[in-house]
């Protein structure tokens, strides 16, 4: 036999023989179909190095050598290959937040199969880029690898936690405020989704103009980041002195301390004075109230809220333009004391529980009326406690672009009311029920907002349906109509035991300041009590909805957005002024 040559041997000459030695598992068939040098060609070093690289490239051997020998009949070229070890078992450490089995099912390597390292590369990307997708940062280290002699195949993944949260930029809010709302905290893993969900939480405080956007920064120790958040704060507390005008109540003078973030706690106070203009025999024309809220009570964010009022409401009151507000002449009111209590704790990331208590004394105005009783007058106290179910996934509470709001409402009252009419008094006494069901939907084409500053063009949709039964007040009824449920129509133009209201609207942007609305809204209230009727708003027993459509602006102010609507339903033409969107 003539001696072996190295893999540069003589240029040119005849390839005789092609020889692969060293594979144990790996079959030669699997190996030759790479190889295109071949017998009766002719031998050159570059087609040799680039079969040993091809080699190379299948993934399963941890060295390729190629050499030649001459025979008679020309050139033996034979490569030697080491084969990588048959992998026993594979090890995942330190995949944090992604469950073992996860990671197991992104990966092709195999137990019980010869390593191959061009697999692996595609197992690392894909673990890799299932954690990017997720929101982590994470890697694969340079500590993969096999033992060769147990077949033990280790994957290290290195997955980054939160070094240190840092609030920049506040100065009123103490920096508690915000971080308790965070589930990014120091010691938890990053994700960037997270944070993007916290800085959501923080803005829904209310308490910020805007939040830049977070500095992700490397820690001193490897796999860790600091966290850095610029803030801007607002104005939170205001006084109020002026007039204005309502849908409900005509001129109202007003005057007005509230205060979002009391002590820099992100506590609420208000207190309210308001009069108006409209005649009454309710105890003057003054409204009185004071409201508290706490947003964190204990560890498990239970909030807590109270109000104590003293105040009139008006119902069939004319829109913004048009209408008289009166019912035979006269205007009916409600004058209200008492307060509510309540408590609100989550169960997940975006459903909540409320409880509310409610106790009032309600003293109404005396309307002749075309029915059995010939008076609306109904006296006497209510106490009801209500459990609240709400499922909110919405991207900013005040100016939403993409989400739900899925509420469920259950409200069990009792009332001790005494019934005014023409012919002497009666006792309303006992329980109700009330029902209330709201879900509303918003759609964008260019997805969630990440500040509240974004415009979107939205679709905004909403469904409210109530159902009452038991011995309940006229004042407790569903009422349907105006600004905040059927616009084109009176306020509370339609009453009853029953409710059910669609609305969709269209929202387009015009800068920062303006945003245009066409907007379509059908629904009634039905199933009143028979006895009480009024001149001019008939009512029925059965669902007999009605339909209105029109245009409105949302100009964005200091106080807050300005809503405008022009609607036009069966009865003609109203214009709505109110604050904030409609849903």
């Amino acid at each position: 036999m003539m001696p072996a040559l190295p893999a540069y041997g003589q240029e040119g000459q005849k390839v005789a023989q092609i020889v692969i030695t060293g594979n144990q598992n790996i079959n030669k068939e699997t190996i030759a179909n790479v190889v295109k040098l071949a017998p009766g060609a002719q031998y050159t070093k570059e087609a040799a190095d680039k079969d040993r690289e091809a080699i190379s490239a299948i993934g399963y051997f941890s060295a390729v050598s190629v050499r030649t020998e001459e025979t008679p009949e020309g050139l033996r070229v034979i490569y030697d290959v080491a084969e990588n070890p048959v992998v026993k078992e594979i090890k995942i450490v330190g995949a944090g937040p992604v469950p073992e089995p996860t990671i197991s099912k992104l990966i092709r390597t195999q137990a019980g199969q010869v390593l191959n390292t061009e697999t692996l590369k595609i197992d690392i990307d894909a673990i890799q880029r299932y954690y990017r997708d997720k929101g982590y940062i994470a890697y694969v280290t340079e500590d993969i690898g096999i033992d060769s002699k147990t077949g033990d195949l280790t994957i290290p993944i290195l997955v980054h936690t939160v070094a240190s949260v840092d609030i920049v930029g506040n100065k009123k809010t103490r920096e508690s405020v915000f971080v308790r709302e965070m589930k990014t905290r120091p010691g938890r893993y990053f994700n960037m989704k997270v944070l993007h969900e916290d800085v959501a939480r923080i803005l829904n405080l209310d308490l910020l103009d805007d939040v830049e956007m977070p500095k992700i920064e490397p820690a001193k120790d490897v796999g860790k980041v600091n966290v850095v958040i610029p803030v801007k704060e607002k104005k939170t507390g205001e006084v109020r002195v002026g007039l204005g005008y309502s849908n409900r109540s005509r001129l109202v003078g007003r005057a007005e301390l509230t205060e979002t973030n009391l002590r820099g706690r992100g506590q609420g106070l208000t207190l309210l004075w308001e009069t108006t203009t409209t005649e009454n025999a309710l105890g003057g024309s003054a409204s009185y109230e004071v409201g508290f809220y706490e947003p964190w009570i204990d560890k498990k964010h239970t909030s807590l809220s109270f109000n104590v009022f003293n105040k009139l409401l008006y119902r069939f009151s004319p829109s913004f333009i048009g209408g008289t507000g009166t019912v035979n002449g006269q205007t009916y009111n409600e004058r209200r004391k008492g307060g509510t209590f309540g408590l609100s704790r989550p169960f997940t990331d975006f459903t909540r529980a409320f409880v509310t208590l409610r106790s009032e004394r309600v003293h109404t105005s005396d309307i002749p009326t075309t029915g059995t009783t010939g008076l609306i007058s109904l006296n006497g106290p209510i106490r009801s406690g209500t459990i609240k179910l709400l499922n909110n996934t919405r991207d900013f509470d005040k100016d939403p672009a993409v989400g739900w709001y899925k509420s469920v409402s259950v409200e069990l009252g009792s009332a001790d009311v005494i019934e005014k009419s023409s012919s002497g008094s009666r006792a309303l006494k006992g329980p109700f029920r009330k029902l209330q069901i709201d879900i509303r939907h918003y759609w964008s084409r260019g997805g969630r907002k990440m500040t509240p500053t974004d415009k979107r063009t939205t679709i905004a949709a909403r469904i409210l349906l109530g159902v009452s039964s038991g011995d309940i007040p006229f004042f407790e009824q569903y009422f349907v109509g105006g600004a905040d449920t059927l616009r084109g129509y009176r306020e509370d133009r339609f009453w009853g035991d029953r409710m059910a209201v669609a609305s969709i609207e269209y929202r387009k942007p015009f800068g920062q300041s303006l945003t245009g609305v066409l907007f379509a809204d059908y629904g009634d209230a039905w199933a009143g009590r028979s006895n009480i009727l009024l001149p001019g708003l008939a009512q029925h027993s059965g669902f007999l909805p009605s339909f209105g459509t029109g245009v409105g602006l949302r100009v964005n102010t200091a106080i807050g957005s300005l809503r405008l609507d022009y609607g036009i339903g069966r009865e003609g033409a109203r214009t709505h002024f109110s604050i904030g969107h409609t849903f």
